[in-house]
């Protein structure tokens, strides 16, 4: 090719000067515009588009039609799903979910591994933070019963691939507290050009709401007439045929196959975008060295800063301060990353915007991809769907082929069949129970014989054995693992020994699914050290936190740095059988009183309990101030411990051995 063709393509598909984008603008209505933020959000957005198919394929092999995958028509042109190629050719198409119970049986072990977060004080001689901390955390996730939404989050993650979470500050259920929601994959983007498998290198990330006119109104109008009549022009009729033409501006041809980002689904609804995105500025870091904090301001607050140094100086050296000693404010200019916030419309309309409003500094997502390898996402379930693909195949060629094979056919010579008597006549006395058929033989002529053949020589239950042994390998999802009963003659060690085997293959599934909760645990924490303004009492259903640890008080942790992490649940009955049968010890042992025991243990009946000796002090003080008084003793039941009903729940809940101490202790205190 000579160089005038070469320079003529390159002028082609590289020009010199490019079109440019609009960045921030404003319309002749006065709203501002940013539409470089919003094709940034649109090509991560298209950039998972193998990732969505990929996540929707797993989905339906999962849940539904496992012979959904296309192939090319044989009999045409185009393409034909599986399940039709097998229907035109005069087959059933049968299929064996048994990705559903792996699925189902990896769940299974993640629930009954039951795990909590703990808080820990990074001063280890305020622990009693790190308990107040860990209370409250244990409130949002019995408020928001992250329990069952983390079970959910976690099927999606065998699926998919992902588990994204999103953690916010609000008004719900009548209450303003911390709010978790679970995000779908198909609405949620994220930067493509991340490689870091924890996700720290992220720089942008999003989510598409479809929301309803007056939705919009009451979270971006902000109580403004001008603003709300702002949203209405740019939600008209939920303004469609202006979103598309807007969209085939930007992107040609290529906007019909991704319009679903700018155009939502249900046309009476208004598509809002949110992006965060890390962007960067010049600033000052400043370090006052009189108060210790340290913070940031912009260049043209500068002059500020300059002028408090000159007070602190006139001030500090007329008391007799060395000039070297002098406690000033000292800055920095740096290059600051953060993280900002838009709210748009598709037509890059900007409703809201502003820099993170949260203390950690971060985007509300908490999200983990999972197997995150070189960029790409690769699913759990995706590992051994062509296993799955197989076995059905197996199955319905099976069932095809008996179908097909000769299954106790009669094969009779025409001359055999007896005179007077038809095809169907002999047939069914052929099949008769006692039938008796009485025909001539003739010399040459075979008698009657039934035909029956034998498939089991094609070797299908076989293959099919292999590959359902593949499906247990590939996945690690082991028959102990599943529930499964053992072989006769296994010993129960090597059945637990397997178990352990095959949970030990999900250890790192499981371990990226807990740092995701830790993530959003901590973004949780500092949610309720900002927002947590007024003490309040923490109520734990079932917890045996201290009484004082469960009023949760803003000005002892509110500026406390702590360490969270993802424990085994102090609330499974082993943990408990443990904890009761140690309390119980030190108890025989005189080392704890009944109240202590109580106080710290998983008993049914511990707090009518606590209620009963409380009363009973209450009544002994009582009759102390009235003897003290001059007064007459009030009437006591003596070596009453509680009432008839606390009694006989004591009787019920406890052995022998434990009511012969509790009755002894009780003399002793009488």
């Amino acid at each position: 090719m000579t160089r005038k063709a070469n320079l003529k393509l390159a002028a082609k598909y590289f020009p010199k000067e490019p079109k440019p984008i609009i960045d921030t603008a404003r319309r002749s209505d006065g709203s501002r515009t940013n539409h470089n933020v919003l094709m940034d959000a649109f090509v991560a957005w298209t950039g998972l588009d193998s990732f969505r198919r990929k996540a929707e394929r797993n989905k339906v092999f999962t849940f539904s039609d496992q012979w959904s995958d296309r192939i090319p028509d044989p009999d045409g042109c185009g393409s034909i799903t599986e399940r039709q190629h097998i229907i035109n050719q005069g087959s059933v198409p049968l299929q064996n979910n048994r990705i559903r119970g792996i699925v189902r049986s990896v769940s299974g072990v993640f629930q009954s591994q039951q795990t909590e977060p703990v808080c820990v004080s990074r001063d280890r001689d305020k622990q009693s933070k790190g308990e107040m901390m860990s209370s409250t955390i244990q409130y949002v996730y019995q408020l928001n019963k992250l329990w069952s939404l983390d079970a959910s989050c976690f099927t999606n993650f065998l699926v998919t691939g992902a588990g994204i979470f999103k953690s916010n500050w609000g008004w719900r259920n009548e209450k303003m507290d911390v709010w978790n929601d679970l995000i779908n994959y198909n609405r949620f983007f994220v930067d493509n050009h991340m490689e870091d498998p924890r996700h720290w290198d992220c720089h942008l990330a999003g989510e598409i709401h479809d929301l309803g006119i007056y939705d919009v109104i009451a979270k971006f109008g902000d109580g403004s007439e001008e603003k709300e009549e702002a949203l209405e022009r740019i939600y008209a009729n939920c303004d469609k045929d202006r979103t598309i033409a807007y969209a085939e501006s930007f992107m040609g041809n290529s906007a019909k196959r991704h319009k679903n980002f700018f155009v939502p689904e249900d046309p009476t609804r208004c598509r809002v975008i949110e992006i965060w995105k890390k962007e960067s500025k010049k600033r000052y870091l400043c370090h006052d060295t009189l108060s210790g904090d340290v913070y940031k301001i912009e260049l043209s607050d500068i002059g500020a800063i300059r002028q408090e140094n000159e007070i602190r100086k006139t001030e500090q050296l007329s008391q007799g301060i060395e000039p070297e000693d002098l406690r000033l404010i000292k800055v920095q200019r740096f290059v600051d990353n953060y993280w900002y916030f838009y709210f748009m419309s598709p037509q890059g309309d900007i409703l809201k915007e502003g820099e993170t409003p949260y203390w950690h500094k971060m985007h509300p997502y908490s999200f983990r991809l999972y197997p995150f390898f070189d960029g790409q996402i690769f699913p759990f379930v995706s590992d051994f769907i062509d296993q799955q693909k197989y076995i059905n195949r197996l199955i319905t060629l099976d069932d095809f082929v008996r179908r097909a094979s000769a299954k106790g056919v009669l094969a009779i010579h025409e001359d055999s069949i007896p005179e007077g008597t038809s095809v169907k006549d002999f047939a069914d006395e052929w099949a008769v129970f006692n039938g008796v058929i009485v025909y001539t033989g003739k010399s040459g002529v075979p008698a009657p014989q039934q035909i029956v053949s034998n498939s089991q020589q094609l070797g299908i239950t076989d293959m099919l054995q292999i590959q359902l042994k593949l499906l247990e390998d590939i996945s690690g999802v082991q028959g102990a693992l599943q529930g499964q009963a053992p072989k006769s003659g296994t010993p129960a060690a090597l059945y637990m020994q397997q178990t352990q085997n095959a949970a030990t293959s999900l250890t790192e599934l499981f371990e990226a699914f807990r740092e995701l909760r830790e993530e959003r645990d901590i973004k949780n924490m500092k949610l309720v050290q900002q927002f947590y303004t007024e003490p309040r009492y923490i109520n734990i259903n079932g917890g045996n936190a201290r009484p004082e640890t469960m009023i949760y008080d803003p000005n002892t942790v509110r500026n406390a740095e702590f360490d969270l992490s993802i424990t085994e649940s102090t609330s499974t009955p082993a943990y408990r059988l443990v904890m009761n049968d140690f309390l119980m010890q030190l108890f025989q042992a005189q080392q704890i009183s009944l109240e202590e025991l109580l106080q710290n243990g998983a008993f049914p009946f511990a707090d009518k309990l606590l209620q009963s000796i409380q009363a009973r002090k209450e009544e002994a003080q009582a009759a102390q101030q009235a003897m003290t008084q001059g007064g007459q003793m009030p009437q006591m039941q003596q070596g009453a411990m509680a009432s008839p009903e606390i009694q006989q729940q004591l009787q019920q809940n406890t052995n022998p051995l434990v009511q012969q101490m509790l009755a002894g202790n009780n003399k002793a205190q009488v």
